[in-house]
């Protein structure tokens, strides 16, 4: 839907309303499986701008993804002097996050984000960021994707085929794992029962002889109080934002670099709604936003998010690999990977993955900078070794 004036989004509010009224009424302040749901309509009505968007939110509260969202969206709306404005939702209000894309593309939302590998027949080419031990450089990963659907046809068609203009896809951040025991080095993986998401990191890790289950987010808590599993392999900001820590005492940095991502969208028909001079307007901040903005306001939290986990009573180590430990698992996986990526792009039907491949990493290898700023879930083991290094006995 594109409520391109205030007219427009009053004309729609009774029927929301009432949905709303309904929602509270019921006991729940959000409806799931992409109906519509609660937006903040007091905030809505104090606004003057000629066009208001609607936001669907597949990031849950006090993430950096949530956070990368609300300041491209006060961007846009500062930048625009306030002719547009943003229907902010809470987490999964108008769609679950799994459906964040698909609400997107068909129009129940203008705008959103959620992670790319949800919808992956949607978002082919956002996936390249889940080939293990390629992505080293989160700025430069960040910036060539930016780069590619701007300029480069098959990307580009991916988007138009999805009716999506995409706006920024930024890694979530480095693969770390957790376990119940120590895991000093690659030979202490083999036999683990980890938690993984995502064909190619599963496949990685089975390589190196994990048994992987596919477990949701929100049920891997009690899977570890049960004992189905005993690791995990997830970012830092699972391991702190969803009580992992307080499971699992042993933590590293194997090397293995990024796994998957978040992406941002508008609703195609709703961007393209725009007068030619607001179209500007917000080009101009997705580039400011993919140059550099995104990650620093991604990685900035993390950083908080890296504090929880130094202060934590419950883990006993965080520690990072030597490179010959990694080096010992990119041997036997990282052919692997590409393989199963190129695989699952085949299974979704696009053509001449090999030489997109090859154009991304050739894109990616230009922006790559010792001056970009580093992950902050792989700066922050440096810094956990740092403060506890003597206490865990290294």
């Amino acid at each position: 839907m594109s409520w391109t004036t205030k007219t427009a989004r009053r004309a729609r509010t009774s029927t929301r309303g009432l949905l709303a009224v309904a929602g509270i009424v019921a006991g729940s302040l959000t409806l799931t499986a992409c109906e519509e749901g609660v937006v903040d309509w007091e905030r809505a009505d104090q606004t003057d701008a000629e066009y208001i968007f609607t936001q669907a939110n597949g990031a849950s509260v006090g993430t950096q993804h949530e956070l990368v969202a609300e300041a491209y969206m006060d961007a846009v709306e500062e930048a625009s002097d306030g002719r547009i404005a943003f229907e902010r939702t809470p987490f999964q209000a108008i769609c679950d996050m799994a459906d964040v894309a698909d609400c997107i593309r068909d129009g129940r939302a203008d705008f959103g984000l959620t992670v790319t590998d949800y919808t992956p027949h949607l978002l082919p080419t956002t996936s390249v960021l889940s080939i293990s031990f390629k992505t080293d450089d989160i700025q430069a990963a960040t910036q060539a994707l930016y780069e590619l659907h701007r300029e480069y046809e098959p990307a580009k068609e991916v988007m138009e085929k999805a009716n999506l203009e995409h706006v920024s896809t930024w890694p979530v951040g480095a693969l770390l794992i957790g376990a119940k025991t120590p895991i000093d080095g690659f030979e202490d993986l083999d036999g683990l029962q980890a938690r993984a998401a995502g064909p190619v990191t599963q496949r990685s890790l089975e390589d190196a002889g994990m048994n992987v289950s596919a477990i949701t987010a929100g049920e891997t808590y009690e899977a570890l109080q049960r004992g189905v599993i005993d690791s995990v392999a997830s970012s830092l900001d699972f391991g702190v934002n969803f009580a992992i820590t307080e499971q699992l005492p042993y933590w590293v940095d194997p090397g293995f670099d990024q796994y998957t991502a978040y992406g941002m969208w508008w609703n195609k028909d709703s961007y393209e709604s725009l007068p030619e001079d607001l179209q500007a307007t917000v080009d101009d901040v997705t580039k400011e936003f993919n140059e550099g903005k995104t990650i620093d306001v991604a990685n900035g939290e993390l950083e908080s998010i890296c504090d929880e986990m130094l202060d934590s009573p419950d883990v006993e180590d965080f520690d990072t690999w030597s490179d010959e430990e990694t080096q010992k698992w990119k041997d036997i996986a990282a052919e692997g990977a590409e393989e199963t990526w190129l695989d699952v792009m085949d299974s979704l039907d696009f053509e001449n993955a090999e030489e997109y491949l090859r154009v991304y990493n050739e894109k990616y290898e230009s922006l790559k900078s010792p001056e970009n700023p580093d992950d902050a879930g792989i700066a922050c083991a440096q810094r956990w070794q740092e403060r506890h290094g003597d206490a865990a006995n290294k």
